[in-house]
């Protein structure tokens, strides 16, 4: 087993924006991070740093949403969010 974090791809992180109906500046918000960060990361952005698809990551799970993939088939679903999602600081 790898010990290395399953980072979601560009198609699931948008594919978890919609289901919780975000835009990309809401995700933003969230992950703490710039919404044109989110956008060249769905758009195939390969220059995107690993702490920015973290953060996204985290962020949407945080909302409720779940990743699948690496050992499984790739995919997004929705659970009930176990908490109120703190916002992040915008940088």
């Amino acid at each position: 087993m790898s010990q290395q974090q399953h980072h979601p791809t560009p198609a699931q992180i948008r594919a978890g924006r919609a289901l919780l109906d975000w835009s990309q500046q809401e995700l933003a918000g969230h992950s703490g991070i710039g919404r044109r960060t989110v956008a060249a990361y769905e758009n195939g952005g390969n220059r995107v740093m690993p702490t920015s698809v973290v953060a996204m990551k985290e962020a949407l799970e945080r909302a409720g949403i779940r990743f699948s993939g690496e050992d499984e088939p790739e995919g997004v679903h929705r659970v009930p969010a176990s908490r109120e999602i703190p916002d992040r600081d915008v940088r």
